[in-house]
């Protein structure tokens, strides 16, 4: 697994075939108002071809870059993957496409791609997922998130759906409400969960954010769960996060309350380490219960080049018997094209 950064370099797929799956149009934005919003059931039959957009695309309206990983038995690089990115008028990504090199077979090989649109501002309001499925040489729909704003432009609701093959349809999921205060910080998130036997969205989660010097990122969230049978909301979770003086993360501690014991428990930890606004190390600690401390899990370090774009990319887990960090995977991205068949 690897993240992508600043660089155009990461992780999605070109197209090698036309495309036959169709694409959901915005006019789906009309149903999903806050009140009353019901499961979306779109048949592919409504949804509406994407290929002769892709393929009007000049050369210098896409972007490939690679992945390369390290062959630590060989000690040299081998191409691992490559990402397309589309751009559209003032750099809009409307689609990214991920593909990972087949060395045995000499070819590339579809994985995953992602389709955008944007509203006349150039926010992202529809976000499609769809995935190679290998068997019929066809993009198949996986997950679709739409996106709503207020009229301050922040984000208000996001709606997830997921695809049934056997039906043709999307239906609804997870709806995420967005609420902000008077200084337009993010104060609390709903969630609500649909029910397609019922109809009806129910409340599921909902996220409280909190600000000790009234202004910055949060510095604590706490996560309810909304109990069904004696309908009122109990603890779930609770995060604590700390700050540099840039307001960048540098740790980020979660806990799960324990309604037997009536007290948090300690669970996951994150550490963040940067060189002024580059993140250079990101480490993940579980909490040890027999030894009452927080034990090393996942590391990943990240390389920059001059342009502070992600140059390399290291992944770590932690060896107990050594007492040490165990490199598993090492990463380097590059738009240096390989000598490998296009």
């Amino acid at each position: 697994m690897f993240t992508f950064c600043n660089l155009k370099t990461v992780k999605w797929e070109i197209m090698t075939k036309l495309f036959k799956t169709k694409y959901l149009i915005m006019g789906m934005l009309a149903c999903f108002s806050l009140k009353g919003l019901q499961a979306q059931e779109t048949p592919i039959k409504h949804l509406t071809s994407r290929d002769s957009l892709i393929q009007t695309f000049q050369k210098e309206q896409i972007d490939t870059s690679y992945v390369y990983e390290w062959n630590k038995d060989s000690s040299r690089w081998e191409i691992y993957g490559r990402e397309l990115n589309f751009y559209k008028k003032k750099q809009l990504v409307v689609a990214r496409y991920e593909q990972r090199w087949n060395n045995s077979e000499k070819k590339w090989q579809n994985k995953e791609r992602i389709l955008k649109s944007h509203n006349e501002k150039g926010k992202v309001i529809e976000n499609l997922k769809q995935q190679w499925n290998k068997t019929f040489e066809d993009w198949i729909n996986v997950k679709l998130k739409t996106i709503t704003y207020d009229k301050n432009g922040n984000k208000s609701e996001i709606l997830h759906q997921e695809w049934k093959k056997a039906v043709g349809k999307w239906f609804s999921t997870v709806r995420y409400l967005i609420e902000y205060n008077r200084d337009g910080e993010k104060s609390g998130i709903l969630i609500k969960i649909f029910k397609p036997g019922i109809g009806k969205w129910f409340d599921h989660l909902r996220y409280s954010f909190h600000y000790n010097d009234g202004y910055g990122p949060p510095d604590k969230t706490i996560v309810e769960a909304w109990d069904v049978e004696e309908k009122k909301w109990k603890n779930r979770g609770k995060y604590y996060m700390r700050y540099n003086y840039r307001g960048q993360k540098t740790q980020e501690t979660r806990s799960t309350w324990n309604p037997s014991m009536k007290k948090w428990i300690n669970g996951v930890q994150y550490l963040f380490e940067y060189t002024k606004k580059n993140k250079t190390s990101e480490i993940l600690k579980y909490w040890d219960y027999s030894q009452r401390k927080w034990s090393n899990a996942t590391k990943r370090n990240f390389v920059y080049n001059e342009n502070n774009e992600l140059l390399e990319e290291l992944y770590f887990h932690w060896d107990k018997t050594k007492n040490e960090w165990k490199l598993k995977q090492r990463l380097l991205y590059s738009q240096e094209k390989p000598q490998v068949p296009e």
